[in-house]
């Protein structure tokens, strides 16, 4: 397998995006049409915001008071005010979502249950553009370094997703927004540097004439280690990552537009220390005492990817996307001695169709193809290291108008041929009421499915060696995780309630209520065989669990005065497990406990002037039962205040972390070791030109 790795060059991304900047030179494709001078959302009001338009929910611009889902949307200027310069940092203030920070630059970003690194019933896009990752369904936060100021909004479905989406879109969908080349123009300078981090971007977008806009940027970001469990020593889990990208747009005529777009990554994710079993040549654990090693779990990562984007306007009725893209990454593991490269083509083809006023159709097929080359070690191996994957599907969608301005029914459905579990079908119908303008109120059924991943179905990886007392004699132990690829798909049902209102013309609330139901969930049983000098206890992957998962959301707005907004969300979530009657002895359920049953957030915005801004912003997690001392109930304080000079520039102190020196969110995992969240202070600079 070709080595793609090598350690990253912060001064060659930053030349060439100042080189960049000297050539006469941006809003991301999606599945929608694409809409011109998006409003500052700063600037409405409450009322306002409710007819915001949103499209992850319908794939057509709907307002987000005819909206029948749990909907929410962060701003550009919201995401700015957080003073965050990662997502999932950003991703703490949307109701209901868990964010954890396992170590220095890793992340576990889950909704409605199963917290994990690996998380794998949450689809996230960028532009349009997934970013799951076929060998664990789920995402790499630490190589999604999207440059922040390029956001136009972050749109967060809490619920099911497949019928449009697809598979795996079981408990949500995040859609992130960037802005147009045409809503770029000019220069853009940032940096931010502080106690744990550095970093800063390049941007400039340019008129080329002809209603063709370019723009191009490049971002550096580093982040310093912190400390795991019970020591003051450094734990190297520090990180840095640089990118460049472009953005193409073009109205070729009146109803024809072009997008092109791409960027270019690499970066490395290190890793505190973490104890491996010491195998032979032979593949064998070793017989004798030391079993283990102990090493870094440092990681190093790579990749590109370009996206194509056509919209046609036929008629005021009728439109047409189509979009394509080719996403390659590479990600190698030192202490594993071991590397893959998965590149990921992807075809779209949508229709808008408004049949008449009381039916919008949207329409559509694609074909996805996913390769994997996985480079086989001693540690970890799989028994399909060469592999490719054909998904083809169809989806359908009609929004029905039953009584005009009051009440509206969805139906639609999505068809996926995949090569694991073959045709999968999820339907979903959606129920919209909205007796007045300040309110409305909404019911769903969905059924969504998350097919097996690669490591499910091909993995064999050697977790520890532990020495076990046999009459007498010590004989070692070696743990082994193994695929299954006979692994069926997880189903759910789900079930969904909510009323989104505007109480009066300062405060509104958003409240969602949900059941979920799922079949053929992932087990593990323990497997023991016996070999000369030792033991190999498999865990094998199956599907013997059943969970239960219920909870509500409620979040108010409440614009206390002029210059004074709050907004305080609550979540509860509870989760039963349980297993088939057919499930052999011992088999437990992945991700069981892992939630915390309660989360809080109360976020005060306070402009002093129209130039002068504070923000402060609490948050409680409670406990979850898995990794002791490092899963307990926390609440945290972040803070900022921002400072506009005039003439495009911003300052900003920010400080994160305030109320405790350090604190653990999550626990190690698989590949990583959980370390300490540290307090911290650092300051910003914004420069538009």
């Amino acid at each position: 397998m070709k080595k793609a790795f090598y350690r990253p060059k912060a001064w060659a991304i930053g030349l060439g995006a100042l080189l960049c900047l000297g050539q006469p030179s941006s809003h991301a494709a999606n599945q929608e049409p694409e809409r011109d001078n998006l409003p500052d959302l700063t600037g409405l009001s409450v009322e306002q915001l409710m007819n915001l338009d949103v499209t992850s929910v319908m794939k057509v611009p709907t307002d987000v008071k005819h909206v029948p889902a749990a909907l929410f949307v962060l701003s550009s200027d919201e995401i700015r005010r957080t003073g965050a310069t990662t997502i999932p940092e950003a991703l703490r203030v949307v109701p209901g979502m868990h964010v954890a920070k396992v170590d220095g630059n890793k992340w576990a970003v889950s909704m409605r249950g199963f917290s994990s690194q690996f998380v794998n019933k949450l689809l996230v896009l960028v532009d349009g553009r997934s970013v799951y990752n076929p060998l664990f369904s789920g995402v790499w936060w630490d190589q999604q370094d999207v440059m922040m100021e390029d956001i136009e909004r972050i749109e967060v479905i809490r619920g099911p997703g497949a019928s449009l989406w697809g598979a795996n879109a079981v408990n949500g969908v995040i859609n992130i927004i960037t802005k147009s080349a045409k809503d770029t123009q000019g220069g853009l300078v940032s940096s931010h540097v502080g106690t744990q981090r550095y970093g800063g971007g390049l941007r400039y977008g340019a008129d080329l004439g002809g209603d063709a806009y370019l723009k191009v940027y490049g971002r550096y970001a580093n982040y310093s280690d912190s400390k795991t469990l019970g020591s003051s020593a450094k734990a190297g889990d520090e990180g840095e990552m640089s990118k460049i990208g472009f953005r193409y747009d073009k109205a070729i005529d009146f109803t024809n537009k072009l997008s092109l777009q791409g960027d270019a990554f690499l970066g490395e994710s290190n890793g505190a220390l973490q104890q491996f079993p010491s195998l032979t040549s032979q593949l064998t654990p070793v017989l004798a005492p030391p079993y283990s090693r102990t090493l870094p779990t440092d990681q190093l990562f790579s990749g590109h990817y370009i996206q194509g984007r056509w919209e046609q306007h036929q008629s005021t009725d009728s439109n047409t996307v189509l979009r394509m893209y080719w996403d390659r990454h590479s990600r190698k593991s030192p202490y594993l001695d071991s590397e893959y490269q998965i590149d990921n083509i992807d075809v779209d083809f949508q229709h808008n169709y408004k049949l008449n006023d009381s039916h919008m159709l949207v329409w559509g097929a694609g074909v996805r193809y996913n390769l994997n080359n996985f480079q086989d070690s001693p540690q970890i191996s799989m028994n399909a290291n060469n592999r490719t994957d054909r998904i083809y599907s169809l989806f359908a969608q009609d929004d029905i108008t039953l009584v005009p301005e009051r009440w509206h029914l969805t139906l639609g459905s999505k068809l996926e041929h995949n090569p694991v579990t073959q045709f999968e079908v999820q339907p979903n119908a959606r129920l919209l009421w909205t007796p007045d303008e300040q309110h409305s109120f909404w019911g769903s059924v969905s059924r969504s499915v998350r097919t097996p991943n690669w490591v499910e179905q091909n993995i064999s990886y050697g977790l520890q060696t532990q020495p076990y007392t046999i009459r007498g004699n010590t004989v070692p132990v070696l743990r082994s995780l193994n695929g299954n690829p006979d692994l069926t798909a997880e189903k759910m049902l789900g079930f969904e309630l909510g009323w989104r209102g505007q109480i009066s013309r300062q405060l509104s609330t958003d409240i969602a209520l949900y059941h979920y139901s799922y079949d053929d969930y992932v087990s593990l049983t323990p497997n023991i065989q016996r070999f000369a000098g030792y033991l190999l206890q498999t865990l094998d992957y199956n599907n013997y669990g059943h969970v239960q998962v219920y909870g509500g959301e409620i979040s108010l707005d409440w614009q206390a005065t002029e210059d004074w907004k709050l907004r305080a969300t609550y979540s509860h979530e509870e989760e039963r497990f349980r297993l088939s009657p057919l499930a052999p002895t011992n088999t437990s359920l992945i991700s069981g406990d892992s939630y915390p049953a309660h989360k809080a957030m109360l976020w005060s915005m306070y402009q002093f002037s129209p130039q002068l801004k504070l923000d402060l912003n609490w948050r409680y997690s409670d406990a979850t039962g898995l990794n002791g001392d490092q899963s307990r109930a926390y609440q945290d304080l972040d803070a900022r205040l921002g400072w506009d000079l005039g003439a495009g520039v911003e300052l900003a102190l920010v400080g994160r972390n305030l109320l405790n020196s350090s604190h653990f969110e999550y626990g190690s995992d698989m590949f990583s070791t959980a370390t300490a969240v540290q307090r911290e202070v650092y300051g910003t600079l914004r420069w538009d030109f």
